[in-house]
Formats: structure tokens, sequence, C-alpha cells
């Protein structure tokens, strides 16, 4: 089994959803034995908002998140000095997907996020908010003078910026203005499925020419308009074509397992955390060498933390 590091999980909403069932730790009781059956060694832990939260909503997400990891007994990453690939016990990294909440008070608010452990945020999900504009809002409203303000303190601490969701708008506004290197945690290649959430040639160039990294998605609609080829496969030829495009050391995992916050199973192979494996099968089965899998597994996001953080 070769571990992986996933940079995009929905911890908030997984916690959430079984939070009834136990008394506190619901990672460590719910969903550590899963990671364990899938080889996740290291974890995103992703706080999710999707546009209408305020900031006290999302405190108390966070506080949740920052809790339950506690509580768990789970390492974290806070600094380089926690990345360690010899050691793939489940470690997490807490993480932003949004910050709808900020509307006022920026610096002080991406400070606030920063000493709760978060390391790694986005400005906006799909939703256009005071910060910036997401895939739903207006194509010709990018980042606000706010937004910058969150980009600034955000490079002053060294917490890395993410792309994923953000229209092209906001994210030539945010690559123009980070001066550290961004991620696209969870985004795959337009080119191989044409929806407004994958990536252009042109915006992977220019993240790679500016050391950024990009975690493959697993969700189905990002994988293939076909519904018949939305799978690890079909995943992989992604891999091959960005590999080509970019250079292989620019590829990561981010999967946005779909099982951490539906219900209902999908059938397809990317489903779920347990089933991680089977991404790894399919970089086997596109003919990379081991080498290469375990730097798109997590040896290029621990690279990458490792010079960013």
């Amino acid at each position: 089994m070769i571990n992986m590091f996933d940079l995009h999980a929905d911890l908030a909403l997984a916690i959430q959803g079984h939070q009834n069932e136990y008394d506190g730790a619901v990672l460590r009781n719910h969903w550590l034995p899963i990671w364990q059956k899938g080889g996740i060694g290291w974890t995103a832990a992703a706080s999710y908002f999707g546009g209408e939260e305020d900031w006290e909503t999302m405190k108390d997400t966070i506080l949740l998140v920052k809790n339950d990891i506690k509580e768990s007994g789970l390492k974290q990453i806070l600094t380089p000095a926690d990345l360690d690939e010899n050691d793939p016990c489940t470690t997490v990294v807490m993480t932003i997907e949004g910050m709808c909440g900020i509307k006022k008070d920026p610096e002080d608010s991406v400070q606030w996020m920063y000493d709760q452990g978060n390391r790694i945020g986005s400005l906006c999900w799909n939703d256009e908010n005071a910060l910036a504009t997401g895939n739903d809002g207006d194509p010709a409203r990018g980042l606000t003078d706010m937004g910058r303000a969150v980009i600034r303190k955000m490079n002053q601490l060294h917490m890395i910026v993410d792309v994923s969701h953000a229209n092209e708008k906001t994210f030539w506004d945010i690559l123009d203005m980070s001066e550290l290197p961004i991620i696209a945690s969870h985004s795959n290649c337009k080119r191989k499925c044409f929806v407004t959430r994958n990536l252009t040639d042109q915006q992977m160039l220019a993240m790679a020419e500016k050391g950024g990294l990009i975690g493959m998605n697993s969700c189905e609609d990002f994988i293939s308009e076909d519904p018949d080829l939305q799978d690890a496969d079909h995943l992989a030829e992604h891999v091959l074509y960005m590999a080509d495009l970019v250079g292989l050391e620019h590829i990561a995992c981010g999967f946005d397992f779909g099982g951490y916050y539906y219900e209902e199973d999908t059938g397809k192979d990317l489903f779920g955390p347990w089933q991680a494996q089977n991404f790894i099968d399919a970089l086997m089965r596109a003919g990379l060498s081991e080498k290469d899998i375990r730097a798109i597994a997590y040896g290029n996001a621990m690279d990458f933390l490792r010079k960013h953080l």
C-alpha cells in the first residue's frame, strides 16, 4: 500500500455528520479506521463555508474541527517540522474552504484562523463575497480590496492561498498578487473535462511557473462529462495530461471525497477515502513508476509545504 496525502477533505462536514454517534473524537472513532484502510496517511481538515455563513458561524465550525482533532489525539501539521513522510500515521492540516464570513477586520480574522491551526485557505467557495468571486459569481468580478488585504496577511503568515472554486478573474488576481506559490487543492484539467471548476492549460502553466501545486479531484463531474468514464482510470488520464503539460512535480491529491458529506454511495470507485488505493492502482495501470506515484501520492505535497509553510 502507498500512503497518500489528501489536500482536500471536508472534515467539518464529516464530523458534523456523526456527532450524534460519538461523545467527541469523531475523527478517531469513525474516520481513523477508514483512513487506515484506504492508506490516507495525511489529510486536510477543511472547514467549508458556502456563502451564507457569518463570522461567528465560521468560528464555531473551525473550533469544532480543532477540538475534534485534539480529542482524537491526531498529529497536526503546523510547521515544516511536522511533516514526516516516514511516519504515515494519519496527520491533519487544518484548512479553510471559503471566507464568506469575513466582512470586516480582514487581517485580524486571518490571524485568528491561523492561530487556531489553519495553514491553507481559499477566499471563496462558488459564492461571490466581500473578498473574492467564485465560479457562480460575476465573471468580470475578481478580488476586492478587502480580499487583497487577506492575501497580504496570508502571505505574511505563510498561510497557503487555495484557488480551487475561484473564478478566472479571481484566480488571475490572486496569482498576480500573491508573493508565495498558490495551490488549487482540488481541481482537474478543463481540457479533459470542460467544467468551470477545472483549470485551463493557461492557468496550470501559470501556476507551475510560480511553483504551484494542483490536487487531483475525485468528484465524478470533474473527471469526465461522460458518466461511464467517471472513474479512477480516467482521473489518471488527467494526471498524464497535466504531467506532460507542466511536469509531474506540480501534481498531488485533493480528492474531495463525497463519502464525507453524501449519505448515499454513488457506486463509483473513488467515492470515499476507503477507496483511495483505487487511484494508486489506476496510476500503475497508466504506466507511472513507483517513484512517480509516490511523488503524486504524498511527496509533492510534502515538498510544497516544507518550502512554504
